[in-house]
């Protein structure tokens, strides 16, 4: 499942513009236009790790994998409004605890118009643990491990993960394409679109204010539920034994049975599909 790394997300996430200078933007020349940044490239060897962790605060967040032993990672640095010096007080710290290498961008308390975007790669045999940022999206692309990814205020974008995924987003969308399990998905205000290929355990995929649309694999058992509080629920393409069905409730036995799966719509459509090979 895990595959090469896609060529545009390379040049996209870890080809970005080297170097610190300022842009005047042309809306204007005052000073609060005046955008400072900084692109820095760093290699941190994951001896004494066996996954990976990210979190940022305010900026997005990519990850990838590659054929490096080690883990490469960019940091572009954006100061609105601000001195250059600035931005030399953000930093990403590196530290290894309980084998997990966690990468964190710190922000002094008294710095402000600051976004941070991060892009790693990393090795093959390394595993994705977590990915979370307060204020921005998150992208994960083709690596492996069973990995909670969380966004505040942002979207969530994962694709070709060989492992479970968590996913949680408070004002954003989330997508999950090519992965192994989904262990659960929360969105306050957006929608939900994922691949469920296989379940675990009890497993709740929610949207308070937005869609889900669920493609769900042959293999999966379950008590299955899906519900729409305020629109309508639409399930076709997976046999549903002993449904109980209405506009807005759906209710039943996939796969012969086991733990529970939910799907629920607080305030949209429920859709769900067969997961196709």
């Amino acid at each position: 499942m895990r595959h090469a790394p896609s060529t545009a997300f390379t040049r996209r996430r870890l080809l970005a513009t080297a170097g610190t200078g300022a842009v005047l933007s042309l809306a204007g020349c005052s000073a609060p236009d005046l955008e400072t940044r900084r692109t820095e490239s760093f290699d941190v060897s994951p001896d004494g790790s066996d996954s990976l962790a990210v979190r940022n605060r305010n900026g997005e967040v990519a990850v990838t994998s590659g054929d490096g032993d080690v883990v490469s990672v960019e940091v572009t640095k954006r100061g609105f409004g601000v001195d250059e010096s600035a931005l030399d007080r953000v930093t990403v710290e590196q530290s290894v605890t309980d084998g997990v290498l966690r990468l964190d961008a710190v922000y002094p308390p008294d710095v402000s118009r600051i976004t941070t975007e991060l892009a790693v790669e990393m090795p093959r045999s390394t595993s994705l643990a977590s990915v979370e940022t307060n204020n921005g999206r998150i992208e994960v692309r083709d690596v492996g491990g069973d990995a909670v990814l969380r966004s505040g205020n942002g979207e969530i974008d994962a694709r070709g993960v060989d492992g479970y995924l968590t996913l949680q987003a408070g004002n954003g969308s989330v997508e999950a394409r090519d992965v192994a399990g989904i262990d659960g998905a929360t969105v306050g205000n957006g929608s939900v679109d994922v691949d469920v290929p296989a379940i675990r355990g009890d497993t709740e995929i929610r949207a308070s204010n937005g869609g889900v649309e669920a493609r769900i694999g042959p293999d999966v058992g379950a008590q299955f539920e899906a519900r729409a509080s305020n629109g309508g629920v639409d399930v076709s393409g997976i046999d549903v034994m002993d449904p109980t069905v209405s506009r807005t409730r759906v209710t039943g036995t996939v796969g012969g049975g086991g733990p529970s799966l939910t799907l629920l719509a607080e305030n949209g459509l429920v859709e769900v599909r067969a997961l196709e090979p």
